[in-house]
């Protein structure tokens, strides 16, 4: 079959009773395979599988997913020591299912990393227990990238060029941080800022000087101050490669693909949970950035004044908050973070958390729809995937955790002072 009708015949499958594979592949330095562990009875190691675990995931900056998994380890292979499994070993999860025509069907869930692994010995059994989380350990100090000393990026300088370069570094024993290419957005290159002297720089371009501090300061620390320079996402996706995807392009959310349709009537939902999270509703957002030279401070303000929105300005009164950015130094800057700050704090007014049958395509920052087959008309409600977490073995649900998209406002930039 072809890629894509490997793909319809899975997402057929999830319609239907499956037999669900999941397999860890032990990575060579060069992210070649060394060797895998599954549930499958054709592999010779599937016995040390215990699909004892889970795996999560969630759409933020930093770390997004992490994993556990439990192996059987009566002879010793997979203790954590030299020659065996030991520091830099990368563990690629992949989830999938055998589809009607008996082929294997596997989707990548992510590359990790072993952390504070824990050896169980009883009488007659023994296993191993590995916590996983993304290559994103490798930068924030948890397993790598502690700063040798404080770290400078000057003004004006192409933010995604220090990114690449801390991930080329090497890390004292050959290789590198990272040895696969980041991906950069390009939403950002053909588009440029005013700065507080009046002249006009591309956004590419780092508005003020950078300065981590060695003491406390990680490779993480230097990647989030300048993907924050453009108010950018940064983290981990399922093949293992680190992304900077824009914030600005993720403002409307109804653009974005569907990956599934639930409807009430079906097995595969559940049930959901609505929660509204009244407490946390802002719709007035300032973001102040720091005092120039000629003290002045650049700031953005977004406010929500779509009559579509249950909770614009005119309907519940202007709910404001106001927070500080160092390092900003552009209004652009300011503004973005704000329209920005102000479509998360509305959607969570309504946080919904879908209990489903497990599917291995739902990715963070995508949208699932509900036909409320129990409501007159059978409206289709949208919903934002934020996060999930479901079981390595086959049993058990899966949890989505989710935004209603209907919530989402049209941001108006206003002034600040007003």
């Amino acid at each position: 079959m072809t890629n894509s009708e490997r793909t319809r015949a899975y997402l057929s499958a999830l319609r239907r009773p499956f037999i669900k594979l999941c397999r860890l592949r032990f990575l060579q330095p060069d992210g070649s395979t060394a060797f895998s562990l599954d549930n499958n009875p054709n592999n010779r190691r599937n016995g040390a599988f215990l699909s004892d675990g889970s795996i999560s995931g969630n759409l933020q900056n930093g770390r997004r997913r992490s994993a556990t998994v439990t192996l059987s380890n009566l002879d010793g292979a997979f203790d954590y020591s030299v020659n065996r499994v030991w520091f830099g070993q990368e563990i690629a999860l992949d989830e999938g299912l055998i589809l009607p025509g008996g082929e294997d069907y596997y989707i990548q869930q992510g590359v990790f990393h072993i952390e504070n692994p824990t050896e169980s010995l009883e009488p007659d059994n023994r296993t191993v227990t590995y916590p996983l989380v993304d290559k994103w350990a490798m930068l924030d100090g948890t397993l790598f990238g502690n700063l040798e000393s404080t770290y400078e990026v000057p003004v004006g300088t192409n933010i995604f060029q220090p990114i690449k370069a801390l991930l080329d570094l090497d890390r004292g024993n050959g290789y590198p941080v990272d040895r696969v290419p980041p991906v950069f957005t390009e939403y950002y290159n053909s588009k440029s800022q005013k700065l507080p002297d009046g002249s006009t720089v591309s956004m590419t371009a780092s508005p003020y000087t950078l300065r981590i501090d060695s003491e406390s300061g990680t490779y993480a620390d230097v990647i989030l101050g300048l993907a924050g320079m453009i108010n950018a996402w940064v983290g981990y996706d399922q093949t293992g490669a680190l992304r900077v995807d824009p914030s600005q392009d993720d403002i409307l959310d109804t653009d974005k693909p569907v990956l599934w349709q639930f409807s009430m009537n079906e097995a595969q939902i559940l049930g959901a949970a609505y929660t509204v999270k009244n407490t946390e509703v802002y719709n007035d957002y300032i973001v102040l950035g720091e005092f120039l030279d000629d003290n002045r401070q650049p700031a953005g303000r977004a406010t929500n004044l779509d009559p579509t929105s249950d909770t614009n300005v005119q309907t519940i009164g202007r709910k404001t908050i106001r927070t500080s950015q160092a390092g900003f130094a552009t209004d652009t800057m300011c503004k973005d973070l704000a329209v920005w700050k102000l479509k998360r704090a509305t959607a969570l007014q309504k946080a919904v958390s879908v209990s489903c049958s497990q599917m291995f395509h739902i990715e963070e920052n995508n949208l699932v729809t509900i036909v409320r087959t129990d409501k007159p008309g059978a409206p289709v409600e949208r919903h934002l995937v934020m996060g999930f977490s479901r079981p390595l073995s086959g049993a058990g649900a899966m949890t989505l955790d989710c935004v209603s998209v209907n919530d989402f406002p049209e941001a108006t930039v206003t002034g600040w002072p007003e």
